[in-house]
């Protein structure tokens, strides 16, 4: 929940790349057969966008790489190592909230987007305690949810502006039940 799912700007890829059937080139055999053996293993499915820049050749990364400004260069470096360190039930869970994401009608994923910039401006200290709030509201159903956010211990330790985030965000991607 605490990154946005956001399409990456980067350079165009082959299209061979874009329709999932990318072929590695050259010395980059190595490293996709072991990107692919490892996925393989974990049986997880990146989120598409991470996906493919895990299938480039790391020559084909860092010329896409070079074509972005500084910043947004060492911010996406940043997300793809963090991505390639999690364990893999974390990379299989981010899949899915991504699939779920891009199934989303536009609307809807334009109202995300901005409740996960919400949820991002939140106090530090706040971020942890609602993120615990919305899982524990995923594994609920429908009458549970509604009847956990009509409480008062619900109320109490969330301020208004919280409230309803919680609320749109378990209305807009529902249960994981």
């Amino acid at each position: 929940m605490c990154a946005e799912p956001r399409p990456e700007k980067a350079p165009p890829v082959r299209k061979a790349a874009k329709q999932g059937q990318a072929k590695p080139k050259g010395n980059g055999q190595g490293k996709a057969q072991a990107n692919a053996g490892a996925r393989a293993e974990s049986k997880e499915a990146p989120p598409p966008n991470i996906e493919r820049w895990n299938r480039m050749t790391p020559e084909e990364r860092g010329q896409a790489l070079a074509k972005l400004p500084p910043e947004r260069r060492r911010e996406l470096q940043q997300k793809l190592q963090e991505f390639r360190n999690l364990p893999p039930e974390q990379k299989q869970q981010l899949g899915e909230r991504y699939r779920a994401f891009s199934q989303l009608p536009p609307e809807q994923q334009n109202h995300a987007r901005e409740l996960f910039r919400q949820f991002n401006s939140l106090p530090e200290d706040r971020r942890p305690m609602v993120k615990q709030e919305y899982e524990q509201l995923r594994g609920m159903s429908e009458s549970e949810r509604t009847a956990r956010m009509n409480s008062e211990a619900f109320r109490s330790r969330y301020n208004p502006s919280e409230q309803q985030m919680l609320r749109d965000l378990s209305q807009t991607f529902g249960s994981s039940r």
